[in-house]
């Protein structure tokens, strides 16, 4: 009886020890601590937002700044003089680039008057800007000359298609000057003679 019982009080310990170790092996291990400073990698919990909002700086291009003058086209004319303005500022320092290369490929004559507006403005007397003086579509011809007599706050006013209030009064160099007053004696179309006017009457 006795052999008996030793073999039998083996197998109870052991099966206890195994149990021992089951509960440990279940038992959930302590989270590890988040790492801290710079590099640390945010845990998502249910209180944190979906999506977090960011502040992102638009990726423009002359290309986009076209495409822009494009859209804006269809809409209300105010909506269409400020983007005018604001393309023109962001081409500052590509507008001999913008003339040389993108306006004279762009198709569309009114998206060509705008471009030629928007960098002329930055560059005006130059033969990039001269040079549309003889574009075919009387818009641009219009955006060529009103862009030689612009002037921030100028006391005059010329129009680009009529509903694009453009303010002149800057005094063209003598070329440019002479380049307007010849293009004045053969240009058959009043609008393009009238801002010829306007920028050379205006000049200060």
């Amino acid at each position: 009886m006795r052999g008996l019982l030793l073999p039998l009080s083996l197998v109870l310990a052991a099966a206890a020890t195994a149990g021992l170790v089951l509960i440990v092996l279940r038992r959930p291990s302590p989270a590890a601590p988040a790492p801290q400073g710079t590099d640390a990698i945010e845990l998502w919990s249910p209180d944190l937002p979906a999506v977090r909002e960011r502040e992102l700086r638009p990726y423009q291009t002359t290309l986009t700044l076209a495409e822009d003058l494009r859209d804006a086209l269809p809409g209300p004319p105010a909506v269409l003089e400020q983007e005018l303005w604001r393309v023109s500022r962001s081409l500052k320092n590509k507008a001999n680039w913008t003339l040389e290369k993108l306006a004279r490929q762009e198709a569309s004559p009114r998206v060509r008057a705008l471009l030629v507006l928007a960098a002329g403005v930055h560059v005006p007397d130059t033969a990039p800007l001269l040079r549309f003086l003889n574009d075919p579509h009387p818009t641009v011809r219009t955006a060529a000359v009103l862009a030689c007599g612009h002037r921030d706050e100028g006391p005059a006013k010329a129009s680009l298609f009529g509903t694009i209030a453009v303010p002149v009064g800057r005094r063209p160099a003598d070329t440019a000057r002479a380049d307007l007053a010849q293009r004045h004696g053969q240009e058959k179309d009043s609008s393009v003679r009238a801002a010829i006017d306007a920028v050379l009457s205006g000049a200060r």
